[in-house]
């Protein structure tokens, strides 16, 4: 509401909106963008994805094209196999000695985490990447509030999980300014915390406790 009167030879405006915003509002202006500012590749950006990328010509075998990890870039076509460091390098293993995995149920469980690394890393030399962002904006009186987050790879992890985490700042920031933020989730996932490395990794080690339990 806007409020008009004349004090002398001035005009004086007054402007008023309700002390009160639903969380929904915050989350009606969150969006997932594109974030076409990011031209790296994940393993550049993320710890847990290190891997070579070499040429066919460097391997003896006859037809490269049967090998794990073999890739062809579309469009350039260019051909890679792609290999990973040696050893427990995401922990996968240790983790799963220590919850009581025998050797060999550990060791299993490593080989599927390493194999669903390579699956990712082929895909994207194949098939490319895209990044997103999320952004909440919301204007108050004049007093624009905002959090964002970029460099994500994952549109509906984006769309799930950052905007509530983005709506979430932005109703705290709210709040330091004097306003009641209501219909927020009761409990914040603490997951929403975490780096996108913790999270992988987490992943991999979900993968390694179903493969011991089965």
């Amino acid at each position: 509401m806007r409020n008009t009167f004349r004090h002398g030879d001035t005009m004086i405006a007054v402007e008023s909106q309700p002390a009160t915003i639903a969380f929904d509002d915050l989350l009606a202006a969150t969006r997932v963008i594109d974030d076409t500012d990011n031209g790296e590749a994940p393993w550049e950006n993320w710890d847990g994805w290190e891997h070579t990328a070499k040429p066919p010509r460097t391997f003896d075998h006859a037809d490269v094209r049967e090998m794990q990890g073999y890739a062809c870039t579309s469009g350039r076509g260019e051909r890679y196999v792609i290999q990973l460091p040696a050893g427990d390098t995401d922990g996968v293993y240790r983790y799963a000695r220590e919850r009581g995995a025998s050797r060999q149920v550990a060791a299993e469980a490593l080989a599927a985490a390493r194999r669903q690394t390579i699956a990712q890393l082929v895909e994207w030399y194949e098939d490319g990447w895209q990044w997103f962002g999320v952004r909440c904006r919301f204007t108050m009186l004049g007093d624009e509030f905002e959090a964002s987050l970029w460099g994500i790879d994952d549109a509906e992890y984006a769309e799930r999980d950052i905007k509530v985490e983005m709506a979430l700042d932005v109703a705290g920031q709210l709040e330091k300014a004097g306003y009641t933020v209501t219909g927020k989730p009761v409990h914040r996932p603490g997951f929403l915390g975490w780096s996108r490395e913790d999270k992988q990794q987490r992943i991999r080690r979900n993968l390694a406790a179903q493969n011991w339990a089965a």
